[in-house]
């Protein structure tokens, strides 16, 4: 591709669908022709500097970093056309080629700025016409904003409006917002025209953003991961097409999701089902959830050519009218110039109607044999979805808890909230009367941030709430078999907290509201009272080798960023001598990598299958003289689990103390208690887990 004429689909690419006749050309049926063409491979799905002019100071450009990448791109592509029919394609050869051919391909950049101009037109409708888009919609001018704000910026990112233009999706969301409760006639009786004149700004600013939004993503990666990600969850296999005549459309690849076929990018992730790029006119590689790859393959070459923006190519000429030419990418425009309007309007519907602002709460009863007792616990959705919606995710984590409930208690559970707003709702959370705010607070969240059980306290004693993030309750009822192990497997993770946070208010019911008898232990113990917990669900669950392989490359950043981060902690307390503030850093840092190597720590005990012993984590470990920590620091947690049943003195959780305060010496600092009772701080320049490290570091 090297050079001022540069194919967004590979030339290399092409070649499989050029006419038999030896001339090395394409049939291009093109938007706005009268007929049918034949091009040149050369020429077609080209363009002169589309990805970048030439370098003024040698320094490599876009264009040469593709070239660079098409080397392993053709040994993907050739590696999958050389494939047999009906044979089943490795996940991560097929997702890296789809993934990068649609993102490179001139139909995003097409996708980009159409939709840009859509987003501006609705914009201007909205202020100009409000009732286009509100007609039948009575707008409520009293609603608060969050809930709006929340799902339409949802919407916005789900459909990847927050990638065309620089002004960030909360601001047109709130523009959105402040559109809907202003009042329209006094509106457009004293400031309809510096409306005007913005949304005339707001489209100028969008001249040239199709390509440097498209470049910018190219720049970032030439694979997307996350797209790679949700490719490989599918299942691939080759597939003969009956009537040889398969196209090659502008988008490359075309998927099937809740709506339909069409675009694979124009598809929703979190609902694609299916996706197939061509390979040849007889052969294309189809991606499914389920073993249909025959059935979903012979409907290919109609909704190719559906899904095409401008263009599409083929080996045959086809009889075509210019009307039939004209008709060309109406399908996907059309999808495209609805997201913006109906995305609006649904909201709009879903917000500032007859709806309250009240979450749709509902209750999920199982009946499990605890005794003679039963247990209930509420499913809500706040902030979003309706009441048919919360009963289907009700029932779907219902069918969880039960499994989990059959051979562990869980009576304790108060609920699970799935929230849009993830923080406001831990915030918001009803924690009933006696908690305290810091200590024993049992706020275990996962790795990735996204589940929270937190105690609260009720009539009937002390329980577990879950707060989950929104996406999750999709995941729970996701045809995508990943996606839901996902939210399954987090889930019982969260369960294994609740029935911890169970033993311990049975064992001992006034740790949680009262304070620690000793005044120290309790001070050291706010930092590290979910480790128990947290390993304890984690172990109630068999890993997979992925989730320990994650869990090992979160305790490894972690524990790279204790060193840089107290590092930086203790010059500054060079500086300002606040002990404080050091120790608050060095504290919350250690905190965060013993998190971090408890998970992984409870992933190994319960892992089956063999273990890798030369691990990134291990070595770590060993640079920094960690390593005989680390395995005194897995024997007391898998001891103390092991004994849980004989647990008799709260106060035997102290154990986690000791190796806290020996992390925080190894940082420089060491926490202490004087005679006089008060609490103490110690500091020190050696920063041993720095020197250490810097020791491994090659000399020059």
């Amino acid at each position: 591709m090297a050079g001022r004429k540069q194919h967004f689909i590979p030339r290399h690419f092409l070649k499989s669908f050029v006419i038999n006749d030896g001339n090395d050309k394409l049939w291009m049926y093109r938007r706005g022709l009268k007929k049918p063409v034949p091009v040149s491979r050369d020429d077609a799905a080209a363009t002169r500097d589309f990805y970048s002019k030439p370098s003024l100071d040698g320094s490599p450009t876009l264009d040469d970093l593709i070239t660079d990448y098409e080397t392993h791109l053709q040994f993907l592509v050739d590696k999958l056309r050389g494939a047999d029919f009906s044979t089943q394609v490795k996940s991560s050869d097929a997702s890296e080629v789809v993934a990068h051919l649609t993102m490179r391909a001139a139909y995003l950049r097409e996708l980009i700025g159409v939709g840009a101009s859509e987003m501006a037109s609705a914009i201007d409708t909205l202020i100009n016409n409000p009732t286009e888009l509100l007609d039948g919609i009575r707008l409520l001018k009293h609603r608060v904003p969050s809930k709006f704000a929340a799902m339409a910026t949802e919407e916005f990112e789900k459909r990847g409006f927050h990638l065309m233009t620089n002004i960030s999706t909360k601001a047109i969301v709130r523009l959105l917002y402040f559109g809907i409760r202003e009042d329209f006639d006094l509106l457009h009786a004293n400031a309809i025209e510096q409306f005007a004149d913005w949304v005339t700004v707001f489209e100028k600013n969008f001249t040239g953003m199709g390509q440097s939004a498209h470049t910018k993503i190219l720049q970032d990666q030439l694979v997307p991961m996350e797209r790679k990600r949700q490719l490989e969850a599918l299942t691939w296999q080759v597939v003969k097409i009956a009537e040889n005549d398969a196209p090659l459309a502008d988008c490359v690849a075309i998927a099937k999701d809740e709506n339909g076929w069409g675009p694979y990018l124009l598809a929703s992730p979190k609902s694609t089902v299916c996706v197939i790029l061509p390979l040849s006119p007889t052969k294309v590689i189809v991606g499914s959830g389920k073993q249909d790859w025959s059935e979903q393959a012979q409907q290919y070459t109609r909704h190719a050519v559906e899904s095409c923006f401008s263009f599409y190519l083929s080996d045959q000429l086809q009889e075509k009218t210019e009307k039939d030419l004209s008709d060309l990418g109406h399908k996907a425009r059309e999808t495209v110039s609805g997201l913006t309007s109906s995305a609006i309007r649904g909201a709009i519907e879903n917000f500032v109607a007859e709806a309250s602002d009240d979450e749709h709460g509902i209750r999920s009863e199982a009946s499990v044999a605890e005794g003679s007792k039963d247990f209930s616990y509420s499913v809500s959705l706040k902030d979003f979805a309706d009441q048919e919606y919360a009963q289907k995710v009700a029932n779907a984590v219902n069918e969880v808890v039960l499994a989990y409930a059959a051979i562990c208690d869980v009576k304790n559970l108060d609920g699970i909230t799935f929230a849009v707003d993830y923080e406001k709702a831990i915030a918001e959370l009803d924690r009933g009367d006696g908690l305290r705010s810091v200590e024993r607070n049992s706020t275990v969240s996962n790795a990735n941030g996204v589940a929270l059980p937190i105690l609260v306290h009720r009539l009937d004693g002390q329980k577990t709430h879950l707060v989950m993030k929104a996406y999750l309750a999709e995941d729970f009822v996701s045809e995508i078999v990943d996606h839901k192990d996902a939210a399954v497997s987090l889930l019982l993770n969260c369960l294994g907290t609740v029935t911890f946070n169970s033993i311990v208010s049975n064992k001992f019911p006034d740790t949680v509201r009262f304070k620690h008898k000793d005044e120290y232990e309790g001070w050291l113990a706010q930092y590290n009272d979910t480790l128990l917990s947290t390993y304890f669900s984690i172990s109630t669950t068999i890993p997979t080798v992925d989730m320990l392989s994650f869990y090992s490359d979160l305790a490894v950043d972690q524990l790279e960023a204790v060193i840089a981060l107290t590092r930086g902690a203790g010059l500054a307390y060079e500086l300002d001598g606040d002990h404080e503030k050091l120790f608050q850093c060095c504290a919350s840092s250690v905190s965060s990598f013993l998190s971090a190597i408890t998970r992984v720590l409870a992933a190994q005990s319960r892992f089956i299958g063999p273990k890798n012993p030369e691990t990134v984590l291990l070595t770590r470990l060993s640079q920094v003289e960690l390593l005989k920590w680390a395995d005194l620091f897995a024997a007391d947690m898998s001891m103390f689990i092991d004994q849980i049943d004989g647990w008799k003195e709260f106060e035997a959780t102290y154990f986690i103390n000791r190796h806290f305060e020996r992390l925080l010496f190894e940082v420089g600092v060491f926490p202490d208690q004087l005679d006089d009772g008060s609490l103490y701080i110690h500091t020190s320049g050696d920063n041993r887990l720095n020197m250490r490290l810097n020791a491994q570091a090659p000399r020059h």
